[in-house]
């Protein structure tokens, strides 16, 4: 199943199994998600994070930042907290209206630059133990659309495609993190950058 999103739609539940994906689109006023992606672009906070995999390090594919209360480092499993750049307004004026869209709160958000067709996330949930039981995540896409795919664990035929547009918003909350994976896919075609905005409530420890 592929999802595509259109303007003036309302929230559309794309999965509602073992877990819920709820999508929105234009969630900001056009010029205020391009001066927010303008401001991201240019931050001086990305950074490539590294991880151990089989005793060897790999770099990550994309650009990472985080902001808010918290932040996380990637090679320690997303537990080893680390002091983080505080939100700015724009992001501060973002994560308050998606806190009144969803009623969920969120103190960081974990920010993730792909540069061009050749930045990618591999399958994974974001389960870990920081983000609590049935952890949700407030997906917030700017720039370049991509490819966003979530595959079922167990039952092989539940697969669902999403094409995430600049200022759209996906959701994920219920038990979806211990049920679904999801990744976004490297592409051949010529793409310009997207930054995703992951939202997140982490709690320490």
């Amino acid at each position: 199943m592929t999802l595509p999103l259109f303007d003036d739609e309302p929230p559309i539940d794309l999965i509602n199994s073992d877990g819920i994906v709820t999508c929105w689109q234009a969630l900001l006023l056009d010029d205020e998600a391009y001066a927010l992606f303008d401001e991201l672009l240019n931050s001086p906070n990305w950074r490539q994070e590294s991880i151990t995999v089989y005793d060897k390090r790999h770099l990550q594919p994309r650009l990472t930042a985080w902001f808010g209360e918290y932040g996380v480092s990637a090679d320690g499993g997303y537990q080893k907290l680390y002091q983080t750049v505080m939100f700015t307004p724009r992001l501060l004026m973002l994560k308050n209206k998606i806190e009144a869209m969803t009623g969920y709160r969120f103190n960081c958000v974990l920010a993730n630059l792909y540069r061009d067709g050749q930045d990618s996330v591999g399958y994974h949930a974001d389960n870990e133990r920081i983000l609590g039981v049935n952890p949700v995540i407030a997906s917030y896409s700017l720039g370049e659309t991509r490819c966003f795919i979530l595959k079922h664990n167990q039952d092989k035929l539940q697969k669902a495609t999403c094409k995430l547009q600049h200022n759209s918003l996906l959701l994920m909350h219920g038990a979806l993190q211990h049920h679904w994976q999801h990744c976004i896919t490297k592409t051949q075609r010529p793409v310009a950058p997207r930054i995703n905005l992951t939202f997140r409530l982490i709690k320490p420890f």
